[in-house]
């Protein structure tokens, strides 16, 4: 999992945390020359020249990415509320970085995102990225919520919604992401 590197056909793929990124690491890391020299990091870890690179990433809204790593951590500790989650959260754990620390603190401009996805529009994105890479396999979905094999069709925002019950929750989120909504554009109610 994390940095994906193609030194061949110059791509680059960061994964950020619970941002659809185990699916879409599955094809990359088979890919001829696809190499995984680093966990989840950025960019800013590699020491060569990347401008010719089409260098891609993922994110998602922050009220959905918390939830769903809640979601993800209670699949081995099931008796954890949403509210020890969050009160317990370390600020240097994986689930919890920024985004913005994978895609915008870069200190050399060879290494700036040529194309940043969304979450929420995973499936056209993902298309554009692998037709871009020249690759043509279809993208397993791993690490889905178990709910969605009795509801299919359940609207994910809607369902996650009801985790953030306290006001408090909300502004945790607010504030700890504030550069995450302005960046990547998201609303800052959920």
């Amino acid at each position: 999992m994390g940095l994906y590197i193609n030194s061949k056909d110059k791509w680059a793929y960061v994964h950020i945390p619970k941002t659809g990124g185990t699916s879409i690491s599955q094809v990359l890391r088979v890919q001829p020359n696809t190499t995984n020299p680093a966990g989840h990091d950025s960019l800013r870890i590699l020491e060569y020249n990347m401008v010719e690179y089409f260098k891609f990433t993922f994110v998602r809204n922050p009220f959905t990415r918390i939830a769903s790593a809640y979601f993800h951590e209670t699949r081995k500790t099931q008796h954890m509320s949403f509210e020890h989650f969050l009160k317990n959260a370390n600020a240097y754990d994986l689930w919890f970085l920024n985004q913005s620390y994978y895609t915008h603190q870069i200190d050399s401009n060879d290494k700036e995102m040529t194309f940043i996805g969304r979450y929420e529009n995973f499936k056209e994105d993902t298309d554009y990225v692998f037709n871009k890479l020249n690759i043509k396999e279809d993208i397993p979905h791993i690490n889905r919520n178990p709910i969605y094999e009795k509801h299919p069709n359940l609207n994910q925002h809607k369902y996650y919604k009801y985790l953030y019950s306290e006001e408090w929750m909300k502004e945790w989120v607010r504030e700890r992401y504030y550069n995450d909504f302005k960046i990547f554009n998201y609303g800052m109610d959920i």
